[in-house]
C-alpha cells in the first residue's frame, strides 16, 4: 500500500438533456455561454447567476454520457 500526498484529478465529462424547460434569464445566459464559448466555472458563478444554479441543480454525474479523467500526482 502507498500514499499519495497529493492526488489532483480533474474529470470531464458530457451530459446531454432534452425537452428542458428554463427560465427567460437562464435561456438568455446559456445562450450567452453557447455562443461565445464561455463554461461556467465555481469561481465565475456571479457571471452567470442563474445559469450556474440551474446547472448545478439540474446535471448530475449519473447522467454522463463520455468521461475523462486527467490525473496529476506531486
Amino acid at each position: 500500500m502507498r500514499t499519495i500526498k497529493n492526488l489532483y484529478v480533474k474529470v470531464t465529462y458530457t451530459v446531454g438533456l432534452g425537452d428542458v424547460e428554463v427560465s427567460d434569464e437562464v435561456f438568455e445566459q446559456l445562450d450567452k455561454m453557447a455562443d461565445y464559448g464561455f463554461s461556467v466555472e465555481d469561481c465565475e458563478s456571479s457571471k452567470y447567476p442563474e445559469a450556474f444554479d440551474w446547472l448545478a441543480y439540474n446535471i448530475r454525474e449519473n447522467d454522463a454520457m463520455d468521461w475523462a479523467y486527467e490525473v496529476e500526482i506531486d
